[in-house]
């Protein structure tokens, strides 16, 4: 079972401890925790802890509000064995409020990638005001695009040309009593 813990607002860690981010691809509408509607996006983050164990973490920025909540699993940490289902019933509950999700496969990125998947996401950041502010200058103006939009060719659509109808088809008397018989057959 999640458990929202509302003193974080950053998840305690740093790149080497990740072991998996998996992040949603859309924004639903969300009102979590008794706030208002507003468009949000899920990231579920599996950290291995100094202990050994691990936890894992479902961060949910809330867009509009430049806020998040932080969900964690109860226990907070689980032993390896348990790692699977634990992340099995996050992607449950992120999923359950409309989130749809991709792995980042973040450990087969190398060190460059990691840093940059990271620049990009809201859980590790001190100041969401900031990073929701740095993020709307960087779409308007065009230095990062979402979902992959940079670089892809626009396809220009042509109209087609007018294509006459067909013109119904005009039955003789004759043919349309062969039509009748054959259906009256049934």
């Amino acid at each position: 079972m999640y458990v929202i813990h509302p003193e974080l607002k950053i998840i305690p860690g740093s790149a080497e401890h990740i072991v998996a981010i998996i992040e949603s691809i859309n924004s639903p509408m969300v009102a979590a925790e008794g706030r208002p509607l507003e468009p949000a996006k899920a990231y579920i983050v599996g950290l291995r802890n100094s202990s050994g164990l691990f936890s894992i973490y479902i961060y949910l920025h809330l867009i509009q509000s430049a806020d998040c909540l932080i969900y964690l699993h109860d226990p907070v940490e689980v032993p390896m064995d348990a790692y699977h289902d634990t992340e099995l019933e996050a992607l449950q509950f992120v999923e359950s409020m409309g989130f749809m999700v991709d792995n980042v496969n973040f450990r087969n990125l190398d060190q460059q990638q990691q840093g940059e998947v990271l620049d990009r996401m809201p859980i590790f950041q001190q100041d969401l005001q900031a990073f929701s502010q740095r993020q709307q200058g960087q779409s308007e103006t065009g230095e990062e695009q979402e979902d992959g939009e940079a670089g892809e060719e626009v396809l220009e659509l042509e109209p087609l040309e007018e294509v006459a109808a067909p013109e119904s088809a005009v039955l003789s008397g004759e043919e349309l009593k062969k039509i009748v018989r054959m259906l009256s057959s049934f």
